[in-house]
């Protein structure tokens, strides 16, 4: 691979989307690169997945065109360095707020001359070529994560950073942030004002935005308003509601079996729409 095909669809004023991943199963990557995504994230921030699971779920993408990313615990010189050597093509970063902390993603997620990424990727140069080093700049790229009033504040510093790729917004902990309720499709005129100011800076700057979203139909919603970088849910998230749905399409009419009368419920998102998950599950 001499290229991102997400970088290259981005570049192209593009939309790309994805999803996340909590599992971390090879199994299930292995599935989700082959569904039409254009990358899947594994989410080793919040969920029990080592190096090692990281590895086999990058071999599971082997020989598709779905770009891998790894949205990393903080922003570390260690996990940086340690995900990229692995040979997932981009970084996520949560909670970045300062342009300062733009400046160490790239100083640690690229070689020399736009950062000081230490050689030594041993299957980065096994996948993708022993020329690696010298194109890795332009295959990997680096996603900062706004989750915080501060990072909206300085959005515009923060996107005038050289090297940073993706500003991406996290709605549950921006939410949280600023006191105000959880979810996904977050309609809280607050919120909605916060992320809309994430996003008309990145047209300002020619900065791809990103937003996590619910349902494919908030996808469409959010490609038509200008973002570029969307992950439907997760795929633990889809799973379990699929399961739900169909359950409860399959006990509609209250079927008996075994004596005992089945009957499922969900609550009602903010949208009024039915969401068994809950919209703060990913």
């Amino acid at each position: 691979m001499n290229s991102n095909p997400v970088r290259e669809k981005l570049a192209r004023g593009e939309a790309t989307i994805g999803t996340w991943s909590t599992t971390g199963d090879p199994s299930v990557i292995e599935i989700l690169s082959r569904s039409g995504l254009d990358w899947v994230t594994l989410d080793m921030e919040h969920n029990p997945i080592d190096a090692s699971g990281a590895v086999n779920c990058l071999r599971a993408m082997l020989g598709t065109e779905c770009a891998s990313f790894a949205r990393i615990p903080w922003n570390d010189l260690t996990w940086i360095k340690r995900v990229l050597d692995m040979g997932f093509l981009g970084v996520v970063v949560p909670d970045v707020r300062s342009p300062e902390e733009v400046a160490k993603i790239v100083r640690d997620a690229k070689y020399r001359p736009l950062g000081e990424r230490g050689i030594g990727s041993t299957r980065g140069m096994l996948v993708y070529g022993s020329d690696y080093v010298a194109k890795a700049n332009s295959l990997t790229m680096t996603v900062c994560m706004i989750e915080h009033p501060d990072a909206v504040r300085r959005i515009d510093d923060i996107m005038r950073v050289p090297g940073l790729d993706i500003v991406f917004v996290g709605p549950n902990d921006l939410a949280s942030s600023m006191g105000l309720p959880l979810g996904l499709d977050n309609r809280h005129p607050d919120h909605m004002a916060a992320v809309a100011k994430v996003l008309e800076a990145g047209k300002r700057h020619g900065m791809p935005v990103g937003i996590h979203c619910v349902d494919g139909a908030e996808v469409e919603r959010r490609i038509e308003q200008g973002f570029q970088w969307m992950p439907i849910a997760s795929e633990a998230r889809l799973l379990r509601w699929a399961f739900e749905e169909h359950l409860k399409v399959a006990r509609a009419k209250g079927v008996k079996a075994g004596g005992v009368t089945a009957r499922t419920g969900g609550a009602a998102g903010a949208d009024g729409k039915k969401d068994p998950s809950g919209k703060t599950f990913y």
